[in-house]
């Protein structure tokens, strides 16, 4: 049985020192090819907490995924859009500029769950949003 860890995105084996460096800067173990594509992304830390959590659960969840008309922090693609708010969202002015294509979403009849990082930041909150987005991901794939 291979003890070694492994990157959570790709499940490759790591040395010691690729997991140590990942794990202090990452939080995650993560192999070098993977610690390049986080830090070439534009997610938040809270978003990618997030992101790593639902696929630990086996939800089939993409990070930063964009179609024709958006991109959104994460989505299950064609069933599911998760945007996670940080302050600067909660302004009015992009309150208003987020809400338009929240309504797009909808006539899509695709749900857009907005998240807030300060419940991301919180482990207890985490869990439970990890837990209830999984079963949601599960009824999608008995629905189809």
């Amino acid at each position: 049985m291979d003890k070694a860890p492994h990157c959570l995105e790709c499940g490759r084996s790591l040395s010691p020192g690729v997991y140590d460096y990942s794990a202090d800067v990452f939080g995650i173990p993560l192999c070098l090819k993977h610690q390049d594509w986080i830090n070439a992304l534009d997610a938040s830390k809270e978003a990618i907490s997030l992101y790593f959590a639902l696929k630990a659960n086996g939800v089939p969840v993409v990070l930063e995924w964009a179609d024709k008309q958006k991109t959104v922090d994460m989505a299950i693609p064609g069933k599911l859009y998760i945007e996670v708010d940080g302050e600067d969202q909660q302004e009015p002015d992009q309150a208003l500029i987020d809400f338009p294509r929240s309504i797009d979403s909808w006539k899509d009849r695709i749900p857009t769950f907005r998240v807030s990082n300060t419940l991301i930041r919180n482990s207890y909150y985490l869990g439970i949003m990890v837990d209830k987005l999984t079963e949601l991901a599960r009824d999608f794939k008995k629905t189809g």
